[in-house]
């Protein structure tokens, strides 16, 4: 407990001040939290990891009891049978475009191989023909002949390039036209997958429970559940543990091991011995909107009380980071601050004088003093000055 504060009387009160007697003060530190009661293990449950978001269409109550194979969940699957019927013509529009377009490009390509086909013949005619004795034509006709060889080269090198260069092009066309199918056909199977998962049902016997999201809410009729996210828990109810909330700015000292005190808000009386099993590495909000953060705490039970451990209680705690100890506190108002750094006003023969002090710990009341005061000194609760 923190020392007393006397006030020093005489008839003449202008001449005396009010004073704080400095002596040792022995205290627990102890910080304290809120939260509810929880199961040390819980089995999760989580929402088909396949096929596109869903929309819950009815929900198990929750805190009961279901059996192995009860339907928890159940979602709506009239969206999906929407899309999965756009996506089927979609999927039939791309395949029959994708044969038109075969059939159009080889068409296309069988004129080309035709005219090839056709020009070489003419060219092997030209050539094997070709009469080059000026004895029995003129050179003009001769000059002609193989003008006309070189061209059918010419035409069937030009028909060589453009099949080679429509091949390329039909391919790419083709190509698009396949990812589109590939697409809708992806797109589909992902809608039968999710059609043949509308229900999600309890693995094993328990109690049902519903876990919250980022912001605090849990799942009801209606609300989107994302593939894989979690949906409920079967909390195993026979070892319970205290989940407990420290506002980050009372959040000094907290570690693993440190003994708790919990008690139920609705039975303050009964006390229940614990100790820190874990400390979350950082604040975060736990209401939405709240700019407060607190660290989250897990305690562990001594002992297990099955009759006034129930699962979600509200329970509050005291965490005693710091066991009894000897030291000197004084009034948050004695200490002052300057750039010479911290000091109090001693009070000795009828008259104050400054004394530097070295501070230590402090509560939002009292602050520990570790250098520069002794039992017995006599301090102002003012400023002097003032």
């Amino acid at each position: 407990m923190g020392a007393a504060v006397f006030l020093v009387g005489c008839a003449d009160k202008s001449a005396e001040p009010l004073l704080y007697h400095v002596r040792y003060s022995e205290r627990e530190a102890l910080v304290s939290a809120r939260g509810e009661l929880d199961a040390e293990s819980a089995t999760a449950i989580q929402a088909p990891v396949s096929g596109p978001p869903k929309f819950i269409a009815w929900l198990a109550p929750e805190y009961s009891q279901v059996k192995k194979g009860d339907v928890i969940v159940r979602f709506g699957g009239e969206r999906m049978r929407r899309q999965r019927s756009v996506t089927s013509g979609e999927l039939a529009q791309a395949e029959e475009d994708l044969r038109e377009k075969r059939g159009a490009l080889e068409a296309e390509q069988s004129a080309i191989l035709t005219d090839m086909g056709q020009v070489s013949v003419e060219k092997d005619f030209a050539e094997r023909f070709a009469i080059e004795d000026e004895r029995l034509m003129s050179r003009l006709e001769i000059l002609d002949d193989q003008l006309d060889a070189l061209y059918l080269q010419s035409k069937l090198d030009y028909l060589g390039w453009k099949n080679q260069r429509f091949a390329t092009s039909a391919e790419g066309e083709v190509e698009v036209l396949a990812v589109q199918q590939q697409k809708h056909g992806a797109k589909l199977a992902r809608l039968d997958e999710g059609l043949s998962e509308l229900e999600i049902v309890a693995p094993h016997d328990g109690l049902l429970t519903y876990a919250a999201n980022w912001r605090g809410e849990k799942p009801r009729v209606g609300s989107q559940i994302w593939p894989g996210h979690k949906v409920a828990n079967l909390p195993d109810i026979s070892v319970m543990q205290a989940r407990l909330w420290v506002p980050e700015r009372e959040a000094i000292g907290l570690a693993e091991g440190q003994a708790v005190t919990v008690w139920s808000e609705s039975q303050p009386q009964q006390r229940f011995a614990a100790s820190i099993k874990s400390v979350s590495a950082a604040p975060a909000s736990i209401v939405r909107g709240n700019p407060q953060k607190y660290y989250e705490v897990v305690a562990a039970f001594d002992e297990q009380h099955p009759q006034q451990f129930k699962l979600g209680r509200g329970v509050r705690a005291q965490i005693r980071v710091a066991g009894p100890e000897k030291c000197i506190e004084i009034p948050a108002q004695s200490l002052f601050r300057d750039s010479g750094g911290a000091y109090v006003y001693l009070y000795r023969q009828g008259g104050f004088q400054r004394r530097d002090v070295t501070p230590g710990r402090a509560t939002p009341t009292h602050i520990e003093v570790t250098g520069g005061l002794a039992p017995g000194d006599r301090i102002a609760l003012y400023e002097v000055e003032q």
